[in-house]
Formats: C-alpha cells, sequence, structure tokens
C-alpha cells in the first residue's frame, strides 16, 4: 500500500472509533449523579397522644349527645378500648383521625400545646424554648420579652402554658399572672413562674395570684421539663374527666 492509501487508512480507522455507540452500561454509568457526602438527618417521628379520652368528655368538646359518640363507637367509626372497670375510652389520636375523616371541626382541646415564655431577656427565652422543642416536640411555642407583649399573644393565640418572669419592666409577672386568672378565655392557663429573687415573699405572692409554681433562676431546665410535663399531665385529667 502506498503511503498515501496507509494514510487514509488510518484516518477511517480514527473516524469509525469516533463513531462507535458506546455501551449501555458505560452510558448508564457516565449518567449516575454522584453520591451525596451525607444522608440528610430524617426528622424524629411526632409523638402519638395516647390521652385517654371519656365518651362523656368527647360528647362535651365536641357539644354533642353521649350516645352519638356511642353510635360512633358501635359502628366502628370511631375506635375505642374497654377499660378493666368496663369503660370505653378513645385515644385523642384516633378521635382527630375521625373528625379529620369525616370533615368535622377539631376542638381546641385536641390542638397541640401552645407554650408561652415571658422574660426580658432574649437569651433566656431562646434557651428555654429551644430545650422545650427539643424535648417536647409536641409543644407550639412562643416568646415573648415583656409584660405587654404577652399580654397580646395571651389575647390572640390563648396559651396553654405560661413559662414567667416575675421581674420585668412596665408590667410585671405578677401583674401577668393577675391578668391572665382575670380572663375567661386565658384562666385555663397553668403558670410556670420563674424569678432571680425566690423569697418566701415572691413565691407566696406569685402562687396567690394563680401560678402553679415558683422556680428559681438560674433555671434547673430538668426541673422545668418535670413542672412542664406536670402541666400538661393536669390539662389532660382536665380534658379527660367525665
Amino acid at each position: 500500500m502506498s503511503p498515501k492509501g496507509k494514510k487514509q487508512a488510518k484516518a477511517s480507522s480514527r473516524t469509525a472509533a469516533r463513531k462507535r455507540p458506546v455501551s449501555a452500561k458505560a452510558s448508564k454509568a457516565a449518567a449516575k449523579p454522584p453520591k451525596a457526602l451525607a444522608k440528610a438527618a430524617p426528622s424524629p417521628p411526632a409523638k402519638p397522644n395516647n390521652k385517654a379520652l371519656s365518651t362523656f368528655s368527647i360528647a362535651r368538646m365536641l357539644h354533642v349527645d353521649p350516645g352519638s359518640v356511642a353510635n360512633w363507637i358501635d359502628q366502628g367509626l370511631l375506635k375505642a378500648h374497654r377499660t378493666p372497670g368496663g369503660h370505653r375510652r378513645v385515644s385523642a389520636d384516633g378521635l382527630l383521625q375521625f373528625l379529620r375523616e369525616h370533615h368535622m371541626p377539631v376542638p381546641a382541646e385536641l390542638s397541640p400545646t401552645r407554650v408561652l415564655i415571658v422574660d426580658d431577656e432574649p437569651a433566656i427565652t431562646h434557651l428555654i424554648a429551644r430545650a422545650i422543642k427539643s424535648a417536647r416536640p409536641d409543644c407550639e411555642v412562643m416568646e415573648a420579652h415583656d409584660g405587654f407583649k404577652a399580654g397580646t399573644i395571651l389575647a390572640s393565640q390563648r396559651p396553654d402554658v405560661v413559662i414567667l418572669d416575675l421581674r420585668m419592666p412596665g408590667m410585671d409577672g405578677f401583674e401577668v399572672c393577675k391578668l391572665i386568672k382575670s380572663q375567661e378565655t386565658t384562666r385555663h392557663a397553668q403558670v410556670l413562674a420563674m424569678t432571680a429573687y425566690p423569697t418566701s415573699e415572691n413565691r407566696d405572692r406569685i402562687l396567690a395570684c394563680g401560678a402553679r409554681v415558683c422556680m428559681p433562676k438560674p433555671l434547673d431546665l430538668e426541673v422545668l421539663m418535670v413542672e412542664l410535663g406536670g402541666a400538661v399531665s393536669g390539662m389532660a385529667v382536665a380534658v379527660a374527666g367525665g
């Protein structure tokens, strides 16, 4: 073959190589995206609300006759279990599911526990808020840094628990507690007071205003969680009774 022919043959070989189809395996490997460096941490699962409700408490919440609640249970529409004493009880989650499936309004008692933290030091409210959100993801947490802002939130949001500092400029904790307990729409709220001046006088005074407890500052977060749990349990007993 002449030198010119050899040159043309090499050029044809290179062209054929460029046109040669890529194998399916190689194509798939090339299209595969790179692995993520780390998996996203899954969101913590919502804690089930197994609070047991009697047929009478459900009837009171929904403003219906207890017989209607019993009929829903008998028809298998509303799941219930019996206590050792033979009484029928429905879990709060079960009732919530029933209401949503039948497009019925959800009463306030089945809404997330609302916690309002009131302190004129934002660093303290932020610290407490983080601790509560971590320990009790079922709670909705709000913050206020003076008594007047707290009053606004109380009127619009109607919190279930108020963690309240006693010494604040303007409206102090004693006045806020009196306001909470004087209003029909907020007197149900459990008040957990805290103060850097835990004298017997301050303690007796805030308890007389309607607070559930008075905790010393610096605040022990473990003690706070115990008191918060007690306040929420007290609310549950009030709802489930009947």
